[in-house]
């Protein structure tokens, strides 16, 4: 058995780990185009912010590991083609240029995701729209992570184009390191993607006094010529237009799926633009698997095609595939029927995290959520250092099952919404989870958590209909 993987993220290393672990005598390659093995890109603003010493610290696997474990590691080389019914690709060194072909029996695909950028004015210093400008930079790679944190001049102005998670957790690390931050969103609130418009707003105020927001808008063009000077925001309302000082740019508009080599192969490609793999992580070619920011899969909740986005779910593909692809119809392993996207992050002590679909995507799935929102305490009124803790569950109509919960708060926000994240797995109603038996001391949590609490008044609301 000789296994290629192409790409050492979170999902391909992974990948390589479980196949080994499947496969004691398995040839295993992975091939990847940047000059490092697997690290964590989501600790990437803690390094920037310095809570995280250094950006090598963030590698999580490291070439010796893999020495070690017998999988041969091809940094800083591209896969430029490939023969699905040849079993074949075509491989380059980077560095100097080599080609060579290798044969594979089975391939996985975990080539990731990049940073989108959308269309502004001048925010290129090349004509092939590739290079950002020396302070311009997107943050998806150590090297984009290194590049940010040399530009953070304490005093000085940033912009962060874009209000979702890693724009935010980016805008903290600058705030942090000392600069004047303004975060730009084209939506009209923040973190939209993850949570409702009343929970968002929760966090947006805790955000405001440190942070500057300008909604509802969109950066059209940047002043400068080597360096950017200022960018120019556009109201998506009036078209009014306002000129940002600016001596840093971080553009955070999400990410578009690395496809071209799944094209290639005739792997079928989503209506999300990811590569399409079932339960096994298979994709429609015989011998082809995919896994990672590059494939789409469905929500578990409504059925939906939705893109893999989260480095917890790419771990589980690269478990499946990894152990699928050198055992063959032997390989056992599967994904559930669907995806969960369990989130969260904390920015300036707040807490915010999510699971299943929000409340607007259950409405454009044609579902019209029965909804429990309940503002309780961590701890009971009259025990000291209780914080406000806010409740909002979703759940089917017709059959009371849960099917998504979001929750803000300064404290013990997390563990919560994984208690969700089993609720709904294991296609709870809201009747059984309202009868959950939760811990309870005077220093540790209320009788009656907010979360059954929550789920009561969804309850009652589907009762009365």
């Amino acid at each position: 058995m000789k296994l290629i993987i192409i790409g050492c993220g979170a999902a391909g290393g992974t990948t390589a780990q479980f196949a080994r672990k499947a496969d004691r005598k398995a040839e295993i390659i992975v091939i990847n185009r940047e000059n490092r093995a697997q690290y964590s890109r989501c600790g990437l603003p803690y390094a920037i912010s310095g809570k995280i010493k250094n950006f090598e610290d963030l590698i999580e696997f490291n070439e010796t590991w893999f020495a070690k474990n017998n999988i041969k590691l091809l940094l800083g080389h591209e896969v430029t083609g490939i023969e699905p019914k040849g079993r074949v690709i075509d491989v380059k060194d980077l560095e100097t240029g080599k080609e060579e072909k290798m044969s594979y029996d089975s391939l996985v695909i975990a080539t990731g995701a990049s940073a989108s950028i959308p269309q502004i004015d001048g925010i290129f210093a090349d004509k092939e729209r590739k290079i950002l400008k020396e302070n311009a930079a997107v943050l998806r790679t150590l090297e984009d992570g290194m590049k940010i944190s040399k530009q953070v001049v304490k005093g000085k102005n940033a912009v962060i184009i874009g209000g979702g998670f890693i724009g935010l957790e980016t805008a903290e690390a600058l705030y942090e390191r000392g600069m004047d931050v303004t975060v730009v969103e084209y939506l009209p609130n923040i973190l939209l993607q993850m949570s409702d418009n009343d929970i968002a707003e929760l966090m947006l105020e805790k955000l405001k006094d440190k942070i500057h927001f300008i909604l509802n808008s969109k950066a059209v063009r940047v002043i400068g010529e080597e360096r950017i000077e200022g960018v120019v925001v556009q109201n998506n309302s009036d078209k009014t237009e306002t000129m940002i000082p600016a001596d840093l740019v971080v553009v955070a508009a999400g990410n578009r799926p690395n496809t071209e080599i799944a094209k290639m192969a005739g792997c079928e490609i989503g209506i999300t633009n990811g590569i399409k793999v079932n339960a096994r992580c298979e994709t429609n070619v015989d011998g082809i698997y995919a896994v990672g920011d590059c494939t789409e899969y469905y929500d578990f909740a409504t059925g939906a095609p939705i893109l893999v986005g989260l480095g917890t779910i790419a771990v589980k593909q690269g478990k499946v595939a990894g152990t699928n692809a050198v055992l063959g119809a032997q390989g056992k392993e599967e994904m559930p029927r669907g995806i969960l996207i369990t989130r969260g992050t904390e920015l300036f002590e707040a807490k915010i995290a999510g699971v299943g679909p929000t409340q607007v995507a259950l409405e454009k799935a044609g579902i019209k959520a029965i909804v429990g929102k309940y503002t309780g305490s961590t701890l009971p009124h009259y025990y000291p250092g209780g914080v406000p803790l806010v409740v909002k569950v979703l759940s089917h109509p017709e059959s009371g099952k849960i099917l998504g919960a979001q929750i803000f708060g300064e404290k013990e926000v997390f563990q919560r919404i994984n208690v969700f994240a089993v609720a709904i797995l294991s296609e709870m109603t809201l009747e059984t989870f309202s009868k959950l038996e939760t811990v309870y001391a005077p220093p540790i949590a209320p009788t009656l958590d907010a979360m059954t609490i929550a789920a009561d008044v969804a309850l009652l609301r589907m009762r009365k209909r």
